[in-house]
């Protein structure tokens, strides 16, 4: 799945409806999760995206303490697998699906099934453990015509990259970037950059997560620039005039590269990237040392590489 931002309203869906079906009894944790459920909709209109998020997770957490068997507390820890999926916190999405998966009941439906064991099998991804994801995997493509075929057809596509994961993992070189930068900048990334810390930053314009980001890739490349830090941007953006004025804009000074291809970006397909904003921390002597680090650990993980020798 090509997704640029954590859509929580989305992860939601399948809850809401069960909520408002026959799928539940009519008791005391059916009629509290609809509640929540009824809260959650109405909050999502009115509210940040990342206060929803806050405010979807105390929800269910505070609802799987009262009601913590049954099945609306294999529902709610679907939502929570979602919400933790989509905000990066792997090991806890992991927990909650396996929870999902482990309780008795039909849980809502083989597609609802097929999507945890899809968010399981992308959340071992996340942390680099691909025997657990292929595992995953493998039983959503198994799973037959009872479920939705592009969830069948998103895990064999995540299938399809694993192989490309294993070479990209931590501790492992960086697969080399040769090209020509949208401004005229030649890059060779394991020769020219040899010496330097670099962070790959695959984004793009159009993309929300990337763009709230943005503020903070500038402020670590100001603060830390003449000290040894490089960035090497790769565009996905198709629209070349917004990806300029977006550089323009925000005074990105380091080189990007931009092919107009969107998701068949060359360089994305060859970082096996699905999903943005995707990042990889470059060491000294070439090494994948972080990946997807934001924030203030961005800095810190930066300062760290340039300390060493």
């Amino acid at each position: 799945m090509k997704l640029c931002r954590p859509s929580i309203v989305f992860a939601l869906a399948a809850l809401l409806a069960l909520a408002g079906s026959d799928a539940f009894a009519q008791t005391d944790a059916a009629k509290a999760l609809k509640v929540i459920n009824d809260d959650l909709k109405a909050k999502s209109k009115t509210i940040a995206p990342y206060a929803y998020v806050d405010f979807a997770e105390k929800s269910m957490l505070d609802f799987l303490m009262k009601y913590p068997k049954g099945p609306e507390a294999a529902q709610a820890h679907f939502t929570l697998g979602r919400i933790y999926a989509s905000t990066g916190a792997s090991e806890n999405a992991i927990r909650h699906f396996n929870d999902y998966l482990a309780m008795p009941g039909e849980k809502g439906g083989p597609d609802v099934v097929a999507q945890a064991k899809y968010m399981l099998g992308m959340s071992y991804l996340a942390l680099e453990r691909y025997d657990e994801a292929e595992k995953s995997l493998r039983e959503v493509g198994r799973s037959g015509s009872a479920v939705d075929s592009r969830i069948r057809e998103g895990a064999s596509a995540e299938l399809a990259r694993i192989s490309s994961l294993r070479r990209l993992r931590v501790g492992a070189p960086a697969i080399d970037i040769r090209t020509t930068s949208f401004q005229g900048k030649k890059i060779q990334l394991l020769t020219g950059y040899k010496g330097k810390v670099v962070l790959l930053d695959f984004w793009a314009a159009w993309c929300n997560p990337c763009r709230m980001e943005m503020p903070n890739v500038i402020s670590v490349y100001n603060e830390f620039h003449k000290k040894g830090f490089e960035i090497i941007g790769i565009s996905l953006d198709n629209e070349k005039e917004r990806f300029q004025s977006f550089i323009r804009d925000n005074k990105m000074e380091w080189p990007q590269v931009f092919d107009g291809k969107y998701w068949m970006s060359e360089y994305a397909k060859l970082y096996a990237v699905n999903s943005i904003p995707a990042t990889f921390l470059i060491d000294k002597k070439g090494i994948i040392r972080f990946k997807n680090v934001r924030g203030e650990k961005l800095r810190e993980k930066i300062l760290q590489l340039l300390d060493e020798k």
